[in-house]
């Protein structure tokens, strides 16, 4: 036990020291050794993002203390193996990467600071390779919940298993076409990235977007919701933000009905996947094949009634 703490202090000193590395202004180009530093600096564009990002880190390492900074700068440095890990490839794939892993760490950076610190960790799958002469690509990002109460184990491992499990989809199988071993089509993929939204003080909702391609003539790209109660640490369902009595789920069909023509309508809403509930709206999902748009926008103002009092969306 004494052996296993202290190998788990160490990887700590690593990381918050990796982290460290960019705590200050951003890179410094004329010391750039690694390929994706060199990467960075070559492109103006990507080097404001990176120092964009570092300006966000240090604000935000400089309001934290005692756990949540350890916290916050091993984060950061796991940000920064997973970056380099996934951003690899041609120039143009590498720019793009970047771009997007900027600009995604740059805005969950500030979120962080907006309110009390949540101790929530960025994890990824970041793997790549061939399966029978098919190349796969998985880059894919989720949250952790770290704070230690309430428990949020159950939490952590659905966030986690759903999204190895998409990943696994993109493997190709044995019965996968490899063009009789001369595959020369595009690799297969799954990306995977989130944003945290607060849609009120006791609740954090996680907006999951991906993009998947497992063969075929198109992939496929779509969104999901998974809602957090803070007081529980449980993963929670429209049930629990409206009130028992409420004919919220017959509301919800009414209102959706205008843009969605799924004749199963009612049965799709009673899926907690479909909800995304934001600061100030709630957010339905629909894959093209439901009829109509991904998403359905409803401000709360047409939904306060049917809200519960003491609900993690305040009425």
């Amino acid at each position: 036990m004494a052996a296993a703490v202290s190998r788990l202090a160490i990887v700590l000193v690593l990381l918050a020291g990796a982290a460290a590395a960019q705590s200050g202004p951003g890179l410094d180009c004329a010391k750039a050794a690694a390929a994706i530093e060199r990467a960075v600096c070559s492109k103006p564009e990507l080097l404001a993002a990176d120092r964009r990002m570092a300006v966000a880190y240090a604000a935000l390492l400089g309001k934290l203390a005692g756990a949540a900074r350890d916290h916050l700068a091993a984060d950061q440095a796991r940000w920064l193996v997973n970056r380099d890990k996934a951003c690899v490839g041609e120039p143009a794939e590498v720019e793009d990467c970047l771009d997007g892993r900027y600009r995604d760490r740059s805005a969950r950076l500030e979120w962080l600071g907006d309110g009390p610190y949540p101790f929530i960790s960025d994890q990824a799958i970041v793997r790549a390779g061939k399966v029978r002469g098919i190349p796969y690509v998985i880059d894919a990002n989720y949250p952790q919940f770290d704070a230690t109460t309430p428990d949020f184990a159950a939490v952590n491992r659905q966030l986690a298993s759903t999204t190895s499990e998409a990943a696994d989809r993109v493997l190709p199988g044995p019965d996968a076409d490899n063009a009789g071993g001369n595959y020369s089509g595009p690799a297969w993929t799954y990306e995977q990235a989130y944003t945290l939204h607060r849609p009120g003080p006791n609740a954090i909702s996680v907006y999951i977007r991906f993009d998947s391609y497992e063969g075929g003539a198109h992939g496929t790209v779509g969104v999901s919701g998974f809602l957090v109660d803070l007081r529980t640490g449980r993963a929670i369902g429209p049930e629990a933000v409206f009130a028992p009595t409420a004919p919220w789920l017959l509301e919800l069909t009414r209102i959706v009905s205008a843009d969605i023509t799924a004749p199963n309508l009612s049965e799709l809403l009673k899926e907690a996947r479909r909800y995304v509930f934001l600061e100030d709206r709630l957010e339905l999902s629909f894959n093209p094949y439901e009829g109509g748009p991904y998403t359905v926008e409803i401000p709360y103002d047409r939904l306060r009634p049917l809200l519960r009092t003491d609900g993690p969306v305040p009425r």
